[in-house]
């Protein structure tokens, strides 16, 4: 449920908490994380300046060091070491009576009245919604509960923004609340259970679309006698197991009564035993009638748990009893794990299971064990941290007498240090020194062990680990086991043997199972000297294992997915799968093939537009096997708007599309697009518009074009096209070189009407040449500039003076190549 309420709708701080799930075996748990709001202690605000210049708030005074200072609730600034505090706050209404509570958190507000300020008698009117009207219960109505209150409509029921907010309180000033909640804007009524015998309050406002909100209701009462006819009862909350104290971080569950009619229950905890709305912790639409709670270090302190029942009309039931429990780092700890084996003293070859007794209350933190080679625990050979089982299997050990030991983590006994229980009881056992031999192979690997679950049998082309297990570390050089099997074919690809490296018991390889036609057995088989161990599996044929859809919903005339998934791969020739559809409003191939050697394949179905939802169920068969899947097609939604972002690129660079809708719809809406030259502008085939979105992007991708060009592309659905244009220009080259200058030569002289004769030598992939002539060497003014498509000019030039002159080429996209090199010629 979306809540309404306003960050601050009253002059005091509101603790702020934030709060997360997690899973533990056996029990649902609750983890809670909290900032936690100190106790004030007691002190006094002293306001020296309060004034209002125009829309300018100034105030001075002294306070509790380092404190935040409030100012009708709100944090306007903050004291400095000495308690000083000076605040000034622009564009700021003063409130109606002129006056203001200033605090810092840790006493009673000082009221300030502002200079410079007029008394409005008239408040200013309200910029949100009216406020609603109450019109049941009757006021002062006696009712049974569950009691329903219902108001008048002042919000647009159609918009999706907003709602109405109700409290319901045992006190006229609403302090403390007793529940409240938020309806949607087509919502004026709301059933509210679980109220004991007595006198209430309630009030309503609204919410509108902008997110203003209106004032409060009159206020109601009514008196409730009792409970109604099919009302649900209360749970009885069980005692709390393991004591009432728990460490930060503990997990603990409880339990409760099951209520008939009962559809879910919720489970709140307060500091309050009154639990005063909104609780500090609350989880609801719990299915079962047991929870968990693990409580962060910053929610210390002493608590009261309680749960009612929820019925299918999401009506609540009355309160269970209260359970109180407190959270500190120096709760009980309990008694430590104790050990189960290996006996101890016993000498026994690897592996060794290391196994004890779970404590009473075993926590998500786990367990922490150690095995040494001295009872001192000095030198560590195996540090196990975390272990959330109450058993760990060493593969790997040298030969000799060991010891070990297991304590508990039970959440944090200081903010940085854990609660543990004692070490358990120290035990030995030993290791025999005899050469390594085989103990076991099997598919699958740590944490399971021999044989894993799940691995009785596999499928052609499924790849598994396989784990060799030695009596003892490999001598120096390694141990190698031989690898052997009953059927080559079907164990398929594996090492024939495998080194296990000096000095460890244990190692693995891979193993990917061989096509098979029907069910294989077979028995691999390490073998290590004149010892030996097997693993028996068996192998399957490849069979279909899925037909999903990854959108269920597309919009009719836009092609749609769907994906075949083979249990292990497809054999040499491939999974040719026969595919149907219910309806030729969606098209499948007669038959897809998912390609040998891989265990998935997407099918294209095509379709075609429809006026109205419409289900099609799609269907895939291979080797008896089928499986089916609905897919929805959707009417096509005209696109409003089709825009291109830049509109003009380089060849390589990509736009950025976007697609818009006139109004949101509530399922995915696809539109198909095209190109109209696919070689310079790519554009994917089909852009979806999610539910709830507005807009849809798209990449326009380039290529490489010689020239300019635009390209038109498209977007349609629901009967409407929308185009837009994309020009791509030439990726850039590097410039032409320069000419080479040939005449006349440098320093040549000519008469006023004799002809000059310009040539220089051709330039590759010159289009054209400019040829500029100028009375200056820096050519700041021109006497002639020229562009030519030969590589030689002649002019005359009737003033006499200093010339000089230069050659550039131009390449077919009129872009200049570099300068030659300057030349002279004198006219006189």
């Amino acid at each position: 449920m979306l809540r309404l309420w306003p960050v601050s709708v009253t002059k005091r701080q509101v603790q702020q908490r934030l709060t997360w799930r997690a899973a533990r075996v056996g029990v649902p748990v609750a983890i809670v994380l909290s900032l936690a709001v100190a106790d004030p202690a007691l002190g006094a605000v002293s306001v020296s300046v309060a004034s209002v210049n125009g829309s300018n708030l100034r105030l001075e005074g002294t306070a509790t060091a380092s404190r935040d200072i409030t100012v009708d609730g709100v944090v306007r600034g903050r004291s400095d070491t000495g308690g000083k505090f000076k605040i000034a706050v622009a564009s700021y209404t003063p409130p109606a009576d002129c006056t203001v509570d200033v605090n810092d958190g840790s006493a009673t507000a000082r009221v300030a009245t502002l200079s410079g300020c007029t008394v409005r008698t008239t408040p200013p009117p309200p910029s949100g919604p009216a406020a609603p009207a109450p019109s049941g219960p009757a006021n002062g109505a006696s009712v049974t509960s569950p009691v329903t209150l219902s108001w008048s409509q002042v919000l647009d029921p159609s918009s999706l923004n907003g709602g109405y907010n109700w409290e319901i309180s045992a006190s006229s000033t609403f302090s403390p609340l007793v529940t409240r909640s938020s309806t949607a804007p087509s919502v004026t009524q709301q059933q509210v259970g679980g109220l004991a015998p007595g006198t209430y309050f309630w009030r309503v406002q609204a919410v509108n679309a902008a997110m203003e909100i209106s004032a409060w209701s009159p206020v109601r009462s009514f008196v409730v006698t009792g409970a109604g006819a099919g009302a649900i009862g209360a749970p009885v909350l069980d005692v709390l197991p393991f004591g009432t104290a728990y460490h930060p971080w503990e997990s603990f569950p409880f339990t409760w009564s099951a209520v008939p009619g009962a559809a879910s229950y919720v489970v709140e905890a307060d500091k309050d035993a009154r639990f005063p709305a909104p609780v500090a912790i609350r989880f609801d639409n719990i299915r079962d009638t047991r929870y968990g709670l693990t409580l962060h270090q910053d929610l210390i302190g002493s608590w009261n748990l309680r749960v009612y029942a929820v019925d299918a009309n999401g009506v609540a039931g009355p309160v269970s009893n209260v359970r109180p429990f407190t959270i500190s780092y120096t709760a009980p700890v309990g008694p430590a794990p104790t050990l189960v084996s290996p006996a101890n003293g016993a000498s026994q070859a690897l592996p060794i299971m290391l196994d004890w007794n779970d404590v009473a209350n075993p926590q998500p933190s786990g367990y922490d064990a150690q095995v040494s080679s001295d009872p001192s625990f000095t030198n560590i050979e195996t540090q196990i941290t975390g272990q959330t089982g109450s058993q760990y299997e060493l593969l790997s050990l040298p030969p000799g007498t060991h010891y070990w030991r297991v304590l508990h983590n039970q959440g944090l006994a200081s903010a940085t240090t854990n609660a543990t229980t004692a070490w358990s009881e120290v035990r030995s056992f030993t290791i025999p020194s005899t050469p390594a031999a085989m103990s076991s192979l099997w598919l699958g690997g740590p944490p399971c062990s021999n044989p894993c679950p799940g691995t009785e049998s596999l499928f052609s082309g499924q790849e598994i680990v396989v784990s060799v297990q030695l009596t003892a570390p490999a001598p120096a050089g390694g141990a190698e086991v031989i690898i052997t099997t009953s059927d080559k074919a079907a164990s398929g690809t594996h090492p024939a043997s495998v080194t296990v490296p000096a000095g460890v018991a244990f190692a693995q390889f891979r193993l990917i199972a061989g096509q098979v036609s029907e069910r294989t057995p077979v028995t691999l088989t390490g073998t290590l000297g004149s010892s030996s161990a097997s693993a028996v599996f068996a192998v399957d044929p490849p069979s279909l294992k899925s037909l999903s859809l990854p959108s269920k919903t597309v919009t009719g005339g836009s092609p749609a997915d769907a994906l075949l998934s083979l249990n292990g791969l497809a054999p040499p020739a491939g999974a040719t799968v026969t595919m149907s559809s219910s309806s030729p409003l969606a098209v499948v191939p007669a038959t897809a093939t998912v390609p040998a050697g891989l265990p998935t394949h997407f099918v294209t179905i095509d379709t075609s537009p429809v006026d109205a939802p419409t289900p099609v169920t799609i269907t895939a068969t291979w080797k008896g096997v089928t499986f089916s899947a609905q897919l929805t097609l959707t009417p096509g939604v005209p696109p409003e708007t089709f825009t291109l972002d830049p509109v003009t690129v380089t060849g390589g660079q990509s736009s950025s599309g976007r697609v818009s809708i006139a109004a949101l719809q509530d399922v995915d809406t696809r539109f198909n697009l095209t190109s109209s030259n696919p070689a310079v502008a790519r554009v994917p085939a089909t852009v979806t518009i999610p539910a709830g979105s507005p807009h849809a992007a798209i990449l326009v991708q380039t290529g490489f074009p010689s020239t300019a060009t635009t390209v038109t592309l498209t977007v349609s659905g629901g009967g409407v096209t929308k185009t837009t244009t994309l020009t791509v220009q030439p990726f850039p080259t590097a410039p032409l070189p320069a000419p080479t200058l040939l005449t006349p030569a440098n320093g040549t002289r000519f008469t006023p009407t004799q002809s000059v004769a310009f040539d220089w030598n051709d330039v590759g992939s010159a289009a054209t040449y400019t040829l500029q002539v100028s009375s200056s060497s820096t050519f700041s003014s021109l006497v002639l500039e020229r562009t030519v498509s030969a590589s030689q000019v002649a002019a005359t030039f009737p003033a006499t003076g200093d010339r000089f002159w230069r050659v550039r080429a131009n390449d077919a996209g009129a872009n200049p190549g570099a300068w030659s090199a300057v030349r002279s010629f004198r006219v006189k």
